[in-house]
């Protein structure tokens, strides 16, 4: 039973309860204890309601990504910090304006062509009848390709990449084991290529031959930052957009409301994100000693935001558990707040909707052929590595 106060219980946000069906886990921790206590990872507390998450997010004096070196990870990354993620400001605004100018709105939306022409051609290739895996054959790896893009990555290593990058975001074990050194030597030698080359016009340029403060940086921060942007690139969109597939899929009219009035697809686009939250926990250090709904937590204790329980908050977002493809306003936490604020959120939003207006415009019916196969992965991302959707299907 829980407690009022800093209960300890038996929390584990790498654990598959908190991939398939977090929901009630959340649900009960905000209306009872919504500062709680778990020892899993070498124990950390929990902020569960949006409120809280909030303000902690915007107050890195008393929350730090830094954590004296511990950063947000829990357990902590064998690399780090990443940056600028892992750090504060003003540390922390002098790395992001390196990434800023690749990734503003105005550079994303000059993006929309060829974003929209690998989605057409994705989607053209889904079978017109049958099941078929929407995850292995989109979600999972459009993501992936936009982001190499992006970045001007190396074509003839991206497959290995992508499976150690998955091998080390879902394992704890693998971080340490084969995955994660060879996924540093393959980066590391990209870097070195790219160091090697003449100067190109995109995003991994401007971090391999980037400076912050007048000095550039050296072969371990441009690895730190290469390995962010590979993370939040590779991982968390596709977890949004197998959401918003699994969503139509069950829910027919609300596909039929989109394909008839495309005013709404930028606040349908953001309601699947918040429903989806990819990003579900994220880990902070507390600064001081400080006490919260009566709750003490000392200085240096890991404290982890709970994303994914302050977008379902009640108190904030009615029918939480719902998707409202006109929910307005939707003030949702599911690309952070603040300083940390996604730096790919932009990129993020224009593949939700190119996907979703081109899913309406070239895709028969479908439906999720079978919910008991839905394969959720767990990890630091909550995504889904497998969805059967059937299309042609009999009504």
């Amino acid at each position: 039973m829980l407690n009022d106060v800093g209960a300890d219980l038996e929390f584990d946000h790498w654990s598959s309860k908190m991939a398939y069906s977090p929901w009630d886990v959340w649900t009960r921790m905000r209306g009872r204890c919504p500062v709680a206590r778990t020892e899993s990872h070498g124990g950390y507390y929990v902020l569960t309601r949006y409120d809280d998450v909030f303000a902690a997010a915007l107050n890195p004096g008393l929350f730090s990504s830094d954590g004296d070196g511990l950063g947000v990870a829990v357990p902590p990354q064998p690399i780090r910090p990443l940056y600028p993620l892992e750090l504060d400001p003003p540390q922390h605004t002098a790395y992001r304006a390196l990434l800023n100018p690749r990734l503003n709105p105005r550079v994303v939306a000059a993006m929309e062509p060829w974003v929209r022409d690998i989605a057409r051609e994705m989607i053209a290739e889904f079978p017109a009848t049958g099941v078929f895996d929407v995850a292995g054959k989109f979600t999972l790896p459009m993501p992936k390709r936009v982001a190499y893009q992006v970045l001007g990555f190396p074509e003839d290593i991206r497959d290995e990449v992508t499976l150690r990058i998955d091998q080390v975001s879902t394992n704890i074990g693998d971080r340490n084991g084969e995955a994660g050194p060879r996924l540093l030597d393959l980066l590391v030698g990209v870097i070195a290529g790219r160091r090697a080359s003449e100067r190109r016009d995109d995003l991994l340029d401007s971090v391999v031959f980037g400076e912050v403060n007048g000095a550039p940086l050296d072969d371990a921060q441009v690895l730190a930052m290469l390995i962010l942007l590979l993370f939040g690139g590779l991982g968390t969109t596709s977890g949004a957009l197998a959401c918003m597939f699994q969503w139509l899929g069950d829910h027919p009219d609300d596909r039929a409301r989109l394909q008839a009035r495309p005013d709404l697809h930028d606040r349908a686009v953001d309601e699947f994100v918040r429903w989806a939250s990819p990003v579900a926990h994220l880990g902070r250090t507390a600064v001081t000693d400080t006490r919260l709904h009566g709750c003490p937590m000392a200085a240096g204790s890991r404290v982890v935001l709970a994303y994914g329980s302050a977008n379902r908050d009640e108190t904030q977002f009615d029918h939480p558990d719902e998707v409202i493809v006109d929910r307005h306003p939707n003030r949702h936490l599911a690309f952070g707040v603040g300083p940390h604020r996604c730096v790919g959120s932009h990129l993020a939003r224009l593949q939700m909707k190119v996907t979703l207006q081109e899913l309406l415009a070239g895709m028969p019916p479908f439906r999720v052929h079978d919910h008991g196969q839905i394969r959720w992965v767990h990890g630091e991302t909550r995504l889904i590595g497998r969805l059967l959707l059937e299309v042609g299907y009999e009504r």
